[in-house]
């Protein structure tokens, strides 16, 4: 099955804008001395993050990228490799790609039966995982002896949990992610923690950036004012 989101659709911008940047200021919080940043799919979603990525992560050197698509991973790397920053490199494999990063990331399919692509014996103490494709692409044991299991959203989680997405149980919540951002909750606390933090998406974050455009958009001279 190929693992890549969000091919350019309606309202693909929007959402590749918000998601990362939940999900990058995170990892920042969580690894801040990261040098090397794995991401598994190379969609719209995943270009956004590799980008944020560079941006966020002051020490990033290297970032890995994987997809099932051959040409979707080549054409990430050719629109990015422009942009100052970091080295964007192929990885060999979904494995290669989880053995050589410190953080990782994964924008696929997000399905009730997990793929379970990464397997669990492929992570190792010390790393920092954040999904933002909910339990598809991670073996689900690996959430369940994370030293902390983090998400955006409890509520939003425990909903997903209740149509069956987690169908191994839901790990144990440490936290929210905003709980981390605003220094309520403990984020990496030693250097050997594994940590996962799911970012699925919540609606605030759409409302905020659409809000930001609708304020921005006029001043720059950009869309078009619909008559109500």
């Amino acid at each position: 099955m190929a693992y890549q989101l969000g091919r350019e659709q309606d309202s693909a911008w929007l959402t590749a804008m918000r998601t990362p940047a939940v999900t990058v200021p995170a990892a920042a919080a969580l690894h801040p001395g990261a040098t090397t940043f794995g991401m598994f799919g190379c969609g719209v979603q995943g270009r956004e993050h590799v980008r944020y990525a560079a941006l966020a992560l002051p020490g990033l050197e290297t970032v890995y990228v994987h997809d099932t698509d051959e040409a979707a991973e080549e054409a990430l790397i050719t629109q990015l490799r422009p942009e100052p920053g970091v080295r964007i490199s192929k990885g060999e494999s979904a494995e290669a790609v989880a053995k050589s990063a410190e953080v990782l990331s994964s924008a696929t399919d997000v399905l009730r039966e997990p793929l379970a692509v990464v397997k669990g014996e492929w992570i190792s103490a010390g790393q920092t995982i954040v999904p933002c494709d909910l339990n598809t692409f991670w073996d689900p044991r690996t959430s369940r002896r994370a030293d902390k299991y983090l998400v955006d959203s409890i509520e939003e989680h425990e909903l997903f949990a209740s149509m069956g997405y987690f169908p191994d149980g839901l790990a144990g919540i440490a936290g929210e992610t905003g709980e981390v951002l605003a220094g309520v909750k403990p984020g990496r606390e030693s250097a050997d923690e594994l940590i996962v933090n799911s970012n699925i998406g919540m609606a605030v974050c759409d409302i905020a950036v659409g809000n930001a455009i609708m304020h921005r958009a006029p001043a720059r001279g950009a869309g078009v004012r619909l008559p109500l």
